[in-house]
């Protein structure tokens, strides 16, 4: 299995060195939290475009309150600040911030799992458009556990590829081609085939996704999907994830 993190929200809150055409917006300009996110900038050693998602987290946070002078010393830092914000379970911030996946080594059980979780988007790859004769077939997690030596998927993969291809070629003698018999082929298709996959979601839906699926009673194979989006976005948004018990 291999989960990409491909995309993210870029924030641009404090302009490059001289440009004044942008200016940090409403009375935020001026403020000591933009001195703060100006200090954090240049601390990274990059003036323009390495904001982080969690300062737009906070920016939205503080534009409900004006509390741009930050007058609270426990939540005058960043990390403060996210973390009083999942403390009292205001989430509906974290929706600023948009996550991009790339997925692929997972079968199509694991898509269809996954669309029920109906605030991420979704681009999968098309069976009825691409010819799914050399596509992966996906093992199940617990087989490897049975079997450690579990032979490799060629077989399996011949065995479908040929019932695959039968179909196309019965349906070619019958004049049916192109996306007209892909469509009807791949009526014999196992749930295990490998789709390939494009996943975006704010951060609140995907916080909403991962206790769920990282539990010992999820399905095996998106246990492991679960824990491979939480290990790169809590390393990206390191306050925002720090206790995913609390999304239980």
């Amino acid at each position: 299995m291999k989960v990409l993190l491909i995309g993210k929200t870029e924030v641009d809150l404090f302009p490059s060195q001289g440009d004044s055409r942008h200016r940090m917006p409403g009375k935020a300009d001026g403020s000591a939290f933009q001195r703060r996110v100006a200090a954090d900038t240049l601390a990274r050693k990059d003036v323009y475009g390495d904001q982080t998602g969690q300062e737009l987290i906070e920016f939205a946070g503080r534009l409900c309150y004006e509390s741009w002078d930050m007058p609270n010393e426990a939540t005058e830092t960043n990390a403060g600040y996210i973390s009083n914000i999942i403390d009292h379970q205001h989430f509906s911030i974290l929706e600023h911030v948009n996550v991009t996946f790339y997925v692929e080594g997972v079968s199509r059980n694991l898509s269809h799992e996954l669309i029920r979780h109906r605030h991420l988007s979704f681009s999968e790859l098309s069976q009825r458009y691409v010819n799914m004769a050399q596509a992966d077939v996906i093992i199940p997690p617990v087989f490897r556990e049975i079997e450690p030596d579990l032979p490799e998927k060629g077989q399996l993969r011949a065995d479908i590829a040929y019932e695959y291809q039968h179909n196309l070629d019965v349906l070619k003698s019958e004049g049916v081609t192109g996306k007209a018999a892909r469509q009807a082929a791949r009526y014999g298709l196992p749930a295990g085939m490998e789709p390939k996959l494009v996943v975006t979601g704010n951060l609140r839906a995907w916080a909403d996704l991962l206790p769920k699926r990282m539990s010992m009673h999820a399905d095996a194979e998106m246990q492991v999907f679960a824990n491979q989006v939480f290990d790169l976005l809590v390393d990206e948004y390191p306050d925002v994830f720090a206790d995913i018990d609390i999304w239980a």
